[in-house]
């Protein structure tokens, strides 16, 4: 039996590559392997993302589910109205950041409060924290 992995943005799915319907019953061990495996992605995860609130950090979740009537797993992270995720994961390119709201942007930058009306962000490097975490789920 092989196991194939699939990937939609910040969602992961391990799922048997082998159409064999005894594979659905509990007796067959695989919803329980996929668990244990997928447990380990999950984990794994949660050690790779960074953590400022912990917000992203409790919204990793593993769920079962089906996949061409077999059983999958999934690893998720995020929630709809957390549009941070795929940054954080992803990471950014270089931006300008403009005041919206305000007349100005606050900061403290070199112990001195700065006001400005934009400034040029570096962009962020992505942590990758579930594809990175999932060699894990091939390991015994």
């Amino acid at each position: 039996m092989t196991l194939k992995l699939r990937i939609d943005q910040v969602k992961v799915t391990l799922y048997p590559g082998e159409p064999y319907l005894w594979l659905n019953s509990y007796e067959s061990g695989l919803p329980q392997e996929l668990d244990r495996r997928m447990f380990k992605v999950q984990v794994g995860a949660e050690q790779r993302v960074r953590v400022r609130t912990g917000t992203l950090l409790a919204t990793i979740r593993r769920n079962s589910t089906v996949f061409r009537r077999l059983p999958a797993m999934d690893v998720t992270a995020g929630r709809a109205r957390m549009r941070y995720t795929m940054f954080e994961h992803d990471g950014t390119a270089p931006h300008i950041i403009v005041a919206r709201r305000r007349k100005t942007l606050r900061f403290v930058w070199n112990g001195q409060t700065v006001f400005r009306r934009r400034v040029r962000h570096p962009g962020t490097q992505g942590t990758f924290f579930l594809t990175r975490s999932l060699p894990l789920a091939s390991g015994f």
